[in-house]
């Protein structure tokens, strides 16, 4: 499944405000514990709301990410 995460108006660690576009693939690994822990969580699901519940996750971390590095960081 590729999701596009966007950030919009995140800081970075020195205060400057940016907004981030990305691209991801993203899958349920084969792990027996991992895939009974995706079944659980998305079981039932509509395949839009799987989706939304995942972007909103990575873009929670890219956030978290972000926030953490200078602006020279992220453009290298």
């Amino acid at each position: 499944m590729t999701l596009n995460p966007v950030c919009e108006n995140v800081e970075t660690s020195e205060g400057v405000p940016l907004t981030v576009t990305g691209v991801a693939q993203v899958k349920v690994m084969r792990d027996d514990k991992l895939l009974e822990a995706a079944c659980q969580q998305f079981l039932g699901k509509k395949q839009r709301d799987i989706q939304n519940t995942i972007l909103q996750t990575m873009e929670g971390h890219l956030r978290a990410i972000l926030g953490t590095l200078t602006v020279e960081a992220i453009y290298r």
